[in-house]
Parts: C-alpha cells; sequence; structure tokens
C-alpha cells in the first residue's frame, strides 16, 4: 500500500528491521459496521494476512469481550470503533455502554497485550460547549457531554493506546443525516432545506471519512503511542458547509450560545509530515458524487 511505503526508510536494512517489527500478522476491527467502521474495513483487509472485524451481531462488547482473549497476541493489531454514537442520545445509558465497551476491551488487554491498539475517542472530551481557537494535546479535558467524558474515560482505561480524537468526521456513508456536512448533502440531494442554528457562523472541522481511513492505515505502522487530534487545522462555519452542498438554508433561533473550534495539529505534521487533509470543497464535491 503507498501510503505504508511512505512510513518506512526506502532503503537498506533499517526498512526491513521496522517492517518486520510494525507489520502486523492479523489486524482485528472492532465496530466493522458502523459509518466508520464499514469504510476502515476494506483499507484493513488488505494489510495484514488476516483479517477479523466485529460488530454488535457477533460480539456484544457491553457484556462480554471474552472471545477476544484466543485472538489478541503481540502480533495482532486492534482498532476500535465500536461505540454508542452521540447521535443516539447523550445519557447516562450511552455513558455506561461505552464505559463498558472500553472496560471489557481492557480486561483482555490485561493478560493478552496486542501489538498496537487504535481506540477512536472523540475531540468532544475538550468540550462541546467551550470556545476554543488553538486546541492541542495539552489542552485541558473539560468535557461536556456524557458522550465526551466516557470517550476520555475509556482512553484512560485503555491506556497506551493510538486515541485518536477527531471533530465530525462526514462522508457518505454517513446515515445519520447528522448536523453538518453529511446531513447538508443529504438534504441538498433529497430537496429538503439545511436548517442552521442561529446564522450557522461558529467554527468547526470536519473531516473527509477517507482521510480518516488513510491516517489510520498509516497509524499501524507508526510506533507512536498517546493521544492526537485528527485535524488538518482549518476551520469552516456550518453556513460554508451547507453552501458547498448547494442546499437551500433555512434558520431557526439558537438555543445554546455560540462558540468556535480550531484545533492545532503540530504533533500530527510531527509523527507524519506529508500526511495531508482534504478541504472542506474537496470532500463535499466527492460526498455529493458519491450520493
Amino acid at each position: 500500500m503507498r501510503d505504508r511505503e511512505l512510513v518506512f526508510p526506502r532503503f537498506g536494512p533499517e526498512r526491513e528491521r521496522l517492517k518486520s517489527m510494525l507489520t502486523p500478522k492479523r489486524i482485528i476491527l472492532l465496530g466493522n459496521k458502523g459509518f466508520v467502521g464499514s469504510q476502515l474495513e476494506t483499507s484493513l483487509r488488505e494489510l495484514a494476512p488476516e483479517y477479523i472485524g466485529f460488530h454488535l451481531g457477533n460480539l456484544d462488547l457491553t457484556r462480554s469481550a471474552a472471545p477476544l482473549i484466543d485472538l489478541f497476541d503481540q502480533q495482532t493489531t486492534v482498532v476500535m470503533t465500536a461505540g454508542v454514537k452521540r447521535q443516539k442520545g447523550d445519557s447516562l445509558e450511552a455513558f455506561s455502554q461505552n464505559l463498558a465497551m472500553a472496560g471489557n476491551v481492557a480486561k483482555v488487554l490485561e493478560t493478552r497485550a496486542v501489538q498496537r491498539f487504535i481506540y477512536f475517542s472523540s475531540a468532544a472530551v475538550y468540550g462541546e460547549a467551550i470556545h476554543n481557537e488553538a486546541i492541542s494535546e495539552e489542552t485541558p479535558i473539560r468535557p461536556t457531554s456524557y458522550y465526551g467524558a466516557a470517550k476520555f474515560a475509556s482512553e484512560c482505561v485503555l491506556r497506551n493506546c493510538v486515541a485518536l480524537r477527531p471533530p465530525l468526521i462526514y462522508g457518505a456513508g454517513d446515515t445519520t443525516k447528522s448536523y453538518g456536512p453529511s446531513g447538508f448533502a443529504y438534504a441538498a440531494k433529497h430537496g429538503e432545506p439545511a436548517t442552521l442554528w442561529g446564522e450557522g457562523d461558529e467554527k468547526r472541522e470536519f473531516i473527509y471519512v477517507e482521510d480518516v481511513v488513510k491516517l489510520v492505515a498509516r497509524l499501524i505502522y507508526h510506533t507512536y503511542v498517546g493521544p492526537l487530534n485528527v485535524a488538518s487545522g482549518e476551520s469552516y462555519t456550518f453556513l460554508e458547509a451547507a453552501k458547498l452542498a448547494g442546499a437551500v438554508i433555512q434558520n431557526k433561533p439558537r438555543s445554546k450560545p455560540k462558540v468556535d473550534h480550531r484545533f492545532l495539529n503540530q504533533r500530527l505534521t510531527g509523527l507524519l509530515p506529508d500526511f495531508t487533509f482534504r478541504s472542506l470543497s474537496e470532500g463535499m464535491n466527492e460526498t455529493l458524487s458519491a450520493l
């Protein structure tokens, strides 16, 4: 794979040593039927001799992760996207379910270490309702939702993982019709209005799902462990996203104060200096074409 080749030195024994050390014999994806997981699956199948995907239908992680005991070993990489999404309600029940999933997997990891563990956390750990235009991995953790609190607690119990902290991920496979680029694109394609809170001028970062897939493929062959903002450093307004979708716009009064977010990505660019993200315009064009 082209992205994997960029991780290793071009020539010499150091290249072969790194490839031998970092290439997994098995990749396990926990959550292969969700929006991001289903997009990841095709890529991950190509990166190891053995691939196994799990979803709620064949493994309920809120109850137990015991079936993973015989699969986890030091030649296995695990990617975990499984979780109760914020769109299904920000409740104590969802908090408990998300934490139970992480806790049950952590119990297996206590006795069966793996080569690498990549966990999909969220930028919600910094606080969705907090204005901040310089969010780095050192920004204080201040979740303002059960979802954000559960994600950070899960990072803590999983330990020694790559904790990805993406803002809103969008793309054609997102069936939630959420408030953001995916929902606006769906509305435009179906002749429905895009409803914006206030003027829709609050700033957010939106990440195209295929960029996330590329990033995970790169990180599988990297030695980094710790939190990582999945961010280009470029923020856009919801109004810009709705206009790029070509949707008819309608407005409704805000129910919460307006706050802006912008992320710093120096850690990511330091790890993978050649990695680039699509602009919102490019990502929206691809989303609309796929729809």
